[in-house]
């Protein structure tokens, strides 16, 4: 988590993916990405996230799907007795990751 504090005013844009959260006086908008090229050949969707501030946001480094995928070599996911080792965040991972 990276944690920043927006003064009044100041805008940061972010993939949607790394917002975390923040604080209920930020302000939060869906932005398009400017430019064909950035739309044809960017590989990271269409979409921006601006946060204005003033506030408190917490960005994420890793995209849920990305986190998933780094977590996965690390729990089981196999079934034993019916249950899933790991408990529910390893069946969480499983949907993300299928």
């Amino acid at each position: 988590m990276i944690v920043h504090d927006l003064a009044p005013g100041e805008q940061i844009d972010v993939h949607p993916g790394h917002v975390g959260m923040f604080e209920e006086s930020v302000q939060f908008d869906i932005t398009t990405l400017p430019g064909i090229r950035n739309k044809l050949f960017g590989g990271d969707g269409f979409f921006l996230a601006r946060l204005t501030g003033p506030g408190r946001v917490w960005l994420q480094t890793l995209t849920l799907s990305n986190l998933a995928g780094a977590l996965g070599p690390y729990l089981s996911l196999t079934e034993a007795k019916g249950a899933v080792e790991g408990g529910f965040l390893a069946s969480v991972l499983r949907k993300v990751i299928d």
